[in-house]
This record gives C-alpha cells, sequence and structure tokens, in this order.
C-alpha cells in the first residue's frame, strides 16, 4: 500500500533528444486472469514403501512424511476453446486448460529417511475459464507457485493424501505494432530500403474486449486473519446453531490495488462434544471449507475526516461441509480497521443448504488482524 517514487528516464545517446512518435512491435495483452486450484488428491504408496511403513509402526516408530514439487516438472496444455455466447464481449470464449506438476513424496522413520519410500507422483488439474480470445491471439499459460502438505491422518490403506495447492498464470496474447511518444536511444534512425510498385494492406489486430479486460484499479484494498478458537453460526439444511471449534481465516481483497489479487480461504474445525462456552453441538460436526473464486469491486466506507477505515466485498466461491458435496455459495465481507482495539471482520456464506455467519472481533478474538487502506489509481 505504499506510494512509488516515479522518475523520468533521461536519454542521453542521442543529442538533441525530443520526444516524438514511434512506431514498436511488442507483445499485447488481450486478458489476464490468475486461477488457483486446491484439491487432495490420493496417491498409491509403492509396495516396498509400504511394507516398510507398516513395520516400523508395528514396532512403536513415529512415521512422517513430506512433499515438495520436482523442479522443471511444470507444464501446461491449451486443450480448446468453445464460444462463451456473451453478447456484449465479442471475442469471449470458455477455454480448457491442463495443468501439470510432479510432486515428490518421502516418508521418514523417527526423522530418518525410510528406504524405499522416496517416489515422484504426477498431479493434473483441468480448468475452463472465460477469456476474450478473439482469432489471432495465442494462450501463454505458467504454474507459478506450487505447494504440497501430506494428510498423514487420511492414510486409506496402502493410499496416502496429498493436499496440492496450484496458483497459474493465463494471458491472452498477440503481436501488435503501436505508436507510441517516445526517445531514441540509438545511435542514429534505421534507413529505410524504398520499394516501388507494391502496395501492402493494412494491417488488422485482433479486437480488443474492453468490457472486462483491462479492469479497473480498485478504489481500497483490505486483509483480515485470524487463527484460534471461535464461536460461529453455522446452519445446514435448517439445523444448527451456535459452534465452537478452530478457526483458520485468511482474506485479501484487492492486493496491489488489482481485483485478481483478491482471495479468502476459510478452514472451521468444529470442536465435538462439550465445548469451552458449553455450546450444545455434540451430535453435530458443523467443520467446513470455503474458497472465494470471484470478486465484484469493493464498496469502500470513510471516517469523517475522508480516511479509508473499512470495506465490503462480495462474490461467489464453494463451501464443503464436514462429510457433504462442495455447493456454489455467495459471500458478503466487511472489514473495519479502527485504532486501537475496533477491528472487525464479518463474513457471511450463504449456499443451497448452509448458512454461515462469522463475526470476529479484536476484542473477543484476540489475535484478529484487519487492515484497510486507500487506493491511488496514479501514485506519483
Amino acid at each position: 500500500m505504499k506510494k512509488r517514487n516515479v522518475k523520468s528516464i533521461q536519454g542521453r545517446q542521442v543529442v538533441p533528444n525530443p520526444i516524438g512518435p514511434e512506431c514498436i512491435r511488442v507483445t499485447k495483452v488481450y486478458d489476464w486472469v490468475v486461477l488457483t486450484n486446491r484439491d487432495r488428491n490420493k496417491v498409491q504408496i509403492p509396495e516396498e514403501c509400504f511394507a516398510a511403513i507398516e513395520d516400523a509402526r508395528h514396532d512403536g516408530n513415529t512415521i512422517t512424511a513430506t512433499c515438495s514439487e520436482v523442479v522443471g516438472t511444470r507444464s501446461c496444455d491449451f486443450i480448446g476453446a468453445i464460444p462463451a455466447n456473451i453478447p456484449s464481449v465479442p471475442g469471449a470464449q470458455i477455454v480448457s486448460l491442463a495443468f501439470h506438476v510432479h510432486i515428490r513424496v518421502q516418508f521418514f522413520c523417527n526423522g530418518e529417511p525410510l528406504p524405499g519410500c522416496n517416489f515422484v507422483v504426477p498431479v493434473s488439474f483441468m480448468d475452463e475459464v472465460i477469456l476474450c480470445f478473439p482469432e489471432g491471439t495465442e494462450i501463454n499459460c505458467n504454474i507459478f507457485d506450487v505447494q504440497c502438505t501430506v494428510v498423514l491422518n487420511q492414510m486409506l490403506g496402502d493410499m496416502v493424501v496429498l493436499d496440492v495447492t496450484m496458483c497459474k498464470d493465463v494471458q491472452v496474447e498477440a503481436e501488435v505494432k503501436l505508436e507510441v511518444e517516445a526517445k531514441f536511444c540509438g545511435p542514429r534512425p534505421v534507413i529505410p530500403i524504398q520499394e516501388e510498385g507494391v502496395v501492402c494492406p493494412t494491417l488488422r489486430f485482433p479486437q480488443q474486449c474492453p468490457t472486462f479486460f483491462p479492469t479497473l484499479n480498485c478504489d481500497c484494498q483490505g486483509a483480515a486473519e485470524f487463527n484460534g478458537e471461535a464461536s460461529i453460526l453455522v446452519f445446514e439444511d435448517g439445523l444448527g446453531g451456535p459452534t465452537t471449534g478452530n478457526l483458520d481465516l485468511t482474506a485479501l481483497v484487492c492486493d496491489q490495488c488489482t481485483l485478481s489479487g483478491s482471495r479468502i480461504q476459510v478452514t472451521f474445525i468444529d470442536t465435538l462434544g462439550p465445548t469451552p462456552i458449553g455450546t450444545p453441538d455434540a451430535d453435530i460436526d458443523q467443520s467446513f471449507t470455503f474458497t472465494a473464486n470471484d470478486f465484484n469491486q469493493p464498496t469502500c466506507a470513510t471516517d469523517a475526516a475522508g480516511v479509508v477505515t473499512g470495506l465490503t466485498a462480495t462474490g461467489t466461491g464453494v463451501i464443503t461441509p464436514a462429510g457433504g458435496v462442495p455447493e456454489n455459495a455467495t459471500f458478503t465481507l466487511v472489514l473495519n480497521d479502527t485504532d486501537p482495539v475496533g477491528d472487525t471482520a464479518t463474513l457471511t456464506i450463504l449456499s443451497p443448504s448452509l448458512s454461515v455467519t462469522i463475526a470476529l472481533t479484536e476484542v473477543a478474538n484476540p489475535g484478529l488482524e484487519v487492515e484497510v487502506g486507500d487506493c491511488d489509481r496514479f501514485p506519483v
């Protein structure tokens, strides 16, 4: 959220060096999105390794495991595209992409590598995304981050569960020629070779999609983070109510003042049985996870002095209850940044069968961190 000092570039190769129109060949970005996948994959443990794990456990040893990306194995495949049929956006396509990476899994016995238990497995994600993808453009996709965790408490026989998160960058590009205001940085201009009697047609570049790319900067940005015990409201098919458990909530809205820099991730582990505050939830497991996947432009709130102190963000995501199936959901996030101890964060999630309300305050939930600030569209 800090302003940057922008200084002009002084060209000194040509004197005098006046500003004038130049034609440059560049790669133009027609659309640009960042995608995130998180999934749990069941992986077969090699027979030799599984036998070693069973022997070590039988002898009372402690088994741990790690997983990590194999460097150099990231890849992305363009599968195909079909028209998105959005009347106001000519050129919009539903693009199918496949992302691949290899993950190395290693088991340890009392902290020491277990013989035969270092193996590599492939992990893939399929994505469909609406892009401005007019004729003449190309897809440029890459994976810029991979995170992996072994879920040892969910070993199923000779299978182990990997929790893999993959962050991807997808751009639609085409080579174009643009006229810009610039200064020469070389010793002299290129002397053209004259050709007579040849008339070339005017080049036409792919049509832009101005209705949804480039996007406007956000007017404000905010973040909230909490990890600890909390009491929330959870209703499933009309049943439920207050429940207490471990809540892990991370929210970023318009990070770096761009809407694409937004994410919300929530994991709630219900405390079954009598809770410290006596919540009667012994018979219902109200655990769930939630991931936001689409954000609207946030609404900013200011104090009497015009300083941004709060924001409201809405959008859609996916909520998965304990033992249930994922459901599409809508969310509303309200953040208030009031010093010294007035920070609050309220998240409401609604799906066809679930209703969740998370209301956190800095007083009732020590460790809650909330930051909200203004965005400068054109920093100087």
